[in-house]
């Protein structure tokens, strides 16, 4: 099967999409797009996940039937012409994600973006400053899915779906991403959506990791005070930023529609950093900056951090799983 994937990618016909990722999230992506008849989307993903996929196919529990077998490599080295890139990458890794593809990117890639928390189109846009893409051709997205990395060559989805700004519906990749077993759709306001995923994810990711919990836990009412408190300071942010957004605990609540472990606890117990400055970090960042208080994000960013560097120091064996 490897062999197959190194003549596949060898040939004339290069991908025309490619999933720069191989997350929980980047992996149920492209497993949807391999699943639909004509596509053949490449997986770029850490080692151990790739030679899986190579053996044995890539398992997605919960989503599809079965393995689905495609490409998939641990790097891009090839040029990227009339391409899309879909990046999964967490935002942490971004910018440097970006930069490494500088040898292969053209004026005629296309870059999704596909990262939770603010900023990201900026830290894109920083990223690729004189690399030969223009901002016309970069684009975001929101992912409103639960998804679990369970380990290499299988990942669980939760259902959910992917909400890209009106823009990109105007590109040729947006008729490729339709049909799929995993529902591609055109936001009708970009804003709004990504400032209210923003507020959710600033409240289900850190407490998870704060109460090393599934989000069942995190969505009980015992907790909804600090939720409000949470998203009365974001939605204040929001509005100095030009948007207003209405979420409230019950709505989080709502939103948790399954038992999955957030993307947060998950590279917590991985001790990979967590996306907690682009979250509750961004809010207070913000609050400052508009001379709006936002002391509970603060508090939570700060909270976050000092259990990321007790992790660190005693090791995974200093906060079992339950």
């Amino acid at each position: 099967m490897e062999g197959m994937a190194n003549r596949d990618l060898n040939s004339a016909r290069k991908p025309r999409l490619v999933v720069l990722g191989g997350g929980a999230i980047g992996s149920v992506l492209a497993a949807a797009l391999a699943a639909r008849p004509g596509l053949e989307p490449l997986l770029v993903g850490r080692r151990e996940h790739v030679r899986a996929i190579a053996e044995r196919g890539l398992r997605v529990k919960g989503l599809l039937e079965g393995q689905v077998f495609l490409p998939a490599r641990e790097a891009v080295d090839f040029a990227l012409d009339d391409t899309l890139l879909a990046v999964t990458v967490k935002a942490v890794d971004l910018e440097a994600a970006l930069r490494q593809l500088a040898p292969y990117l053209r004026p005629t890639t296309s870059v999704l973006l596909l990262q939770n928390g603010y900023g990201i189109r900026e830290l894109a846009q920083k990223a690729l400053r004189g690399l030969g893409v223009p901002d016309g051709n970069l684009f975001i997205g929101i992912v409103a899915m639960g998804a679990t990395f369970t380990g290499p060559g299988e990942v669980t989805s939760f259902g959910g779906n992917i909400r890209i700004e009106p823009a990109f519906a105007a590109s040729p990749f947006f008729a490729l991403l339709q049909g799929l077993a995993l529902k591609v759709e055109k936001s009708r306001d970009i804003g709004r959506d990504l400032w209210t995923k923003l507020l959710v994810n600033a409240v289900i990711n850190p407490l998870s990791l704060l109460l090393q919990a599934r989000n069942r836990l995190v969505a009980e009412g015992r907790f909804d005070g600090l939720k409000t408190a949470i998203l009365a300071e974001g939605m204040a942010v929001a509005a100095a930023e030009g948007v207003e957004v209405k979420v409230d605990a019950a709505f989080v609540n709502r939103f948790v529609t399954s038992d999955n472990m957030t993307s947060m606890l998950q590279d917590f117990r991985r001790g990979r950093p967590s996306e907690i400055d682009f979250l509750n970090g961004a809010i207070a960042g913000l609050g400052e900056k508009y001379g709006l208080p936002a002391p509970v994000n603060s508090f939570i960013t700060n909270l976050v951090k000092a259990l990321e560097a007790l992790r660190r120091e005693r090791g995974p064996q200093g906060f079992p799983e339950a």
